[in-house]
């Protein structure tokens, strides 16, 4: 079963540690409001597997003043592709 899990707090909350204890092969986590934060820290990025994609809500960064350029292991998600994620994903688990 694939899991999207949306994160909706900033790196002070420490959710992102909390879902890595159960987030498996074939994930993803998608960074929504203040957990769009987590897409500029990479220091706590790598440690998300290569087998988990990672997403950030486009209207959140931007409505926070961030982008996510190159190289990056997070990728840009719009409204639509948040919606498309909830329904590709057999399961949807919200860390707020």
């Amino acid at each position: 079963m694939n899991i999207l899990h949306t994160v909706s707090q900033s790196p002070k909350s420490r959710l992102l540690e909390s879902c890595l204890n159960i987030v498996s092969d074939g994930d993803a986590i998608l960074f929504i409001e203040d957990g769009v934060y987590y897409c500029k820290r990479e220091d706590l990025l790598e440690q998300v597997t290569n087998t988990v994609k990672c997403f950030g809500l486009k209207e959140d960064l931007i409505a926070r003043g961030l982008q996510i350029k190159g190289e990056s292991t997070v990728e840009n998600a719009s409204y639509r592709k948040f919606v498309e994620l909830c329904v590709n994903y057999d399961k949807v688990i919200s860390w707020f």
